[in-house]
């Protein structure tokens, strides 16, 4: 999945205008756009709204991480060389940010997941089998 990251172009200050006498807000200066959080799939029934909300925020951390990676890996190229190492380290940051995001979702995930197979256990067993009838089960397959 190649994700596009979009550079552009804007007029800045930069503190050396000052010093060159050059016209304040001239600098052209590129910088990246966030990128615009993927939508968050649910199902209804099993996500409440507060669910929704903590996989929003998570999917926006996961494409900021994702995003500023891309960027400082970008800028390791561009510096001088005793300084690209310490920005990869920055890079390798935003990425352990955007797997942890990930880890969180698929904790969260498994967790519904448990909380739906006891749901719909119709009565306890010591053996750990789920007891539902046939139509229970085509109304859990067709929500999904």
């Amino acid at each position: 999945m190649a994700r596009q990251i979009k550079k552009t172009e804007k007029a800045a200050e930069h503190p050396l205008e000052e010093l060159l006498d050059i016209e304040e807000g001239t600098t052209i200066m590129e910088y990246v756009e966030p990128a615009m959080p993927a939508e968050v799939v649910t199902v209804d029934g099993v996500y409440d709204e507060k669910d929704t909300e903590i996989e929003e925020q998570l999917q926006e951390i996961y494409e900021v991480a994702m995003t500023q990676f891309e960027v400082q890996s970008g800028v390791c190229e561009e510096v001088e060389g005793k300084y690209a190492a310490r920005n990869a380290e920055v890079a390798v940051q935003f990425l352990t940010a955007a797997l942890n995001a990930v880890q969180t979702k698929s904790t969260v995930k498994a967790n519904k997941d448990k909380l739906v197979v006891k749901a719909i256990t119709s009565e306890p067993n010591a053996k750990g089998n789920i007891v539902l009838d046939r139509n229970e089960l085509m109304k859990m397959l067709e929500s999904k």
